[in-house]
């Protein structure tokens, strides 16, 4: 099943064990909803800090306060994700509080902006420590009359505060300190990044910690591109910074090229992280299923599987030596 069929077509949950033995993420521990795949990181730090890493939940619902449309909408793409995102959220959550971890979130939290999703999104993330970064369905109208189906600043910024209120941090870019890790969010979700990105991330690993960069879409690298080629019926990787030439020769769509180019700013942001020996892990979603590989000498990338799956990265950032 592509990426494209995770949207349209209902997603039956089922067992990824032997894709994740082959990507190296671990034999995975079933509870009673989730695939829990354990990740070991080792890191300059004193103490073991452990996190639970979920991305692309889709919550799908509308209210009485949300118009007929979004309600149409909602209970379709619910049932294409397989009618249990509520449920797969509320028991990560409930993983993470019981095992005491941090609860890491790359985006797509919602499917679109109702009041019911942000209302949901609010209730869950209220009652336990969370640290997230967006998604582009955080920001999609689907219904509200005003979506032109053009993604850029300008369509974010129609719903960038109320969606911000929902959510316990910056959804722009937020860093935070953990145990001697720096967890930097930033955002990506329109394949491209913020003109102050580098200069605000060079003022991170000034601190000297670690860090564990966060952003929905995974970044380029030939291994991933390729890999995601093969899971995509549309042929297209759904990764930033693919090169021009790259793009080209797998056959991409011409809509899906125009979206996804790499602009001179987000190439120069990929450039320097690539140079920045304090980043030593990123962790993304966005593809709907899992993957993990080298994106620097000092960082390796962690695509999580869909939430809406039940998939989750448990993260044992170890202390090294």
């Amino acid at each position: 099943m592509n990426r494209r069929e995770f949207l349209s077509a209902s997603a039956a949950v089922c067992s990824a064990e032997w894709l994740l033995r082959g990507l190296g993420l671990g034999a995975e521990e079933k509870t009673a909803d989730l695939k829990i795949h354990p990740i070991t990181i080792p890191l300059p730090i004193e103490r073991e800090v452990t996190a639970l890493h979920i991305s692309d939940t889709h919550l799908a619902y509308a209210n009485d306060r949300d118009n007929d449309a979004m309600r149409d909408i909602a209970a379709k793409r619910l049932k294409a994700f397989g009618g249990k995102t509520l449920e797969m959220l509320r028991a990560s959550v409930l993983c993470a509080q019981q095992r005491g971890e941090l609860l890491l979130h790359t985006g797509d939290m919602i499917d679109f902006v109702t009041d019911e999703n942000l209302r949901l999104t609010s209730e869950a993330l209220a009652d336990h420590d969370c640290f997230v970064s967006s998604g582009n369905h955080e920001f999609a109208r689907w219904g509200a009359g005003d979506d032109d189906g053009k993604e850029d600043e300008a369509y974010k910024t129609l719903s960038f505060d109320r969606v911000q209120a929902a959510f316990p941090n910056d959804l722009r870019f937020c860093a935070r300190q953990v145990g001697g890790i720096n967890f930097v969010a930033f955002d990506d979700v329109y394949y491209y990044v913020a003109d102050d990105l580098i200069d605000r991330f060079r003022a991170e690993a000034a601190k000297g910690l670690p860090i564990v960069a966060m952003c929905h879409c995974p970044l380029y690298t030939p291994e991933l591109f390729d890999y995601s080629l093969s899971k995509d019926g549309e042929k297209v990787a759904y990764v930033i910074g693919a090169p021009d030439e790259k793009m080209k020769a797998a056959g991409y769509p011409n809509h899906r090229f125009r979206q996804q180019r790499t602009n001179a700013v987000t190439q120069a942001f990929l450039d320097y992280l690539k140079e920045e020996t304090q980043l030593k892990a990123i962790l993304c979603g966005h593809l709907h299923f899992p993957w993990r590989g080298k994106f620097s000498e000092t960082a390796e990338q962690y695509v999580v599987g869909g939430n809406f799956f039940g998939e989750a990265n448990e993260i044992h950032f170890v202390p090294m030596g």
